[in-house]
């Protein structure tokens, strides 16, 4: 079945009332990787005790967000198996509550047309709002549709991200994984590739486990973990990452309360994040 544009740009999302805890927000900054070594159980504690003192990850958003794969429905027309996860921002509006309800809704914005050899391009934006409407976040997704080219709709028009400085970078910080293959934000046995490394098997992340630990590091380096300074946080996917091993964090300061960012896996030397954007209050 073919991709049907004005069944894919009317599609019905009805609004998910999500009620989250304080221990919600602990599994979740766990499955960040937050304190996952003795050299981050300090700078991550604020992420991890209970209490009124308990500190949201910004990017808490995008998990509690997260939900059913409704590009499996064979009335979208989406070949769901192709599908890639190549871009995703996150706006904070306010800082979120370490627990209560929020109302999660979602549209699709554009579904660009690359050409059939190329495939799609879709866009969508998430809103998280408090019961009385105020917005929380908002959270924009970029998905390559790889078998959906070729459907007649307008080609892409979204430009290109501007090039990372050819400077060293001014700030780098090492993050260790989740190690456990079992971690909350692996992908499931059903469509993960497994993965070999020095003979010890290991978990490919999901891109929400990926954003969320490339967040947690961009909070340390320029916000002094402080949550309430994130504004926004953006990147673009470029590889997997898995259980077990080390992400390397650079970051590049531009301007005050900006700065450009990317992330490599450094046992295998292999790109994850490529063209990332955080701003946050100087």
């Amino acid at each position: 079945m073919a991709l049907n544009y004005q069944k894919l740009m009317n599609w019905p999302f009805p609004a998910v009332v999500r009620r989250y805890s304080q221990e919600d927000c602990i599994l979740i900054a766990r499955g960040f990787g937050a304190g996952g070594s003795p050299d981050w159980a300090e700078p991550d504690r604020s992420f991890l005790e209970p209490g009124d003192a308990l500190q949201v990850l910004p990017a808490t958003a995008v998990a509690l967000a997260d939900g059913e794969f409704w590009q499996m429905d064979p009335r979208t027309g989406i070949a769901w198996q192709q599908i890639v996860h190549a871009q995703e921002s996150l706006r904070m509006h306010r800082p979120l509550a370490c627990e209560g309800e929020l109302v999660i809704t979602q549209k699709i914005d554009e579904v660009f047309d690359r050409g059939a050899d190329k495939g799609a391009v879709m866009l969508q934006t998430l809103t998280l709002s408090e019961p009385t409407g105020k917005a929380v976040a908002s959270i924009e997704v970029t998905t390559l549709l790889r078998g959906n080219g070729g459907f007649g709709g307008k080609p892409q028009d979204t430009p290109r991200p501007a090039p990372l400085p050819t400077r060293q970078a001014d700030l780098v910080l090492d993050i260790p994984t989740p190690g456990s293959p079992d971690t909350l934000f692996r992908l499931s046995a059903d469509i993960a590739i497994a993965a070999q490394t020095q003979g010890k098997p290991q978990a490919m992340m999901r891109g929400v486990g990926c954003f969320g630990l490339a967040c947690r590091g961009a909070l340390r380096l320029v916000c002094g973990n402080d949550a309430r300074r994130l504004r926004s946080f953006t990147v673009r996917y470029a590889g997997p990452m898995y259980t077990g091993e080390t992400m390397r964090l650079e970051l590049w300061q531009v301007e005050p309360g900006l700065a450009l960012l990317r992330m490599h896996a450094v046992e295998r030397d292999q790109p994850v994040l490529s063209h990332g954007v955080i701003e946050y209050q100087d």
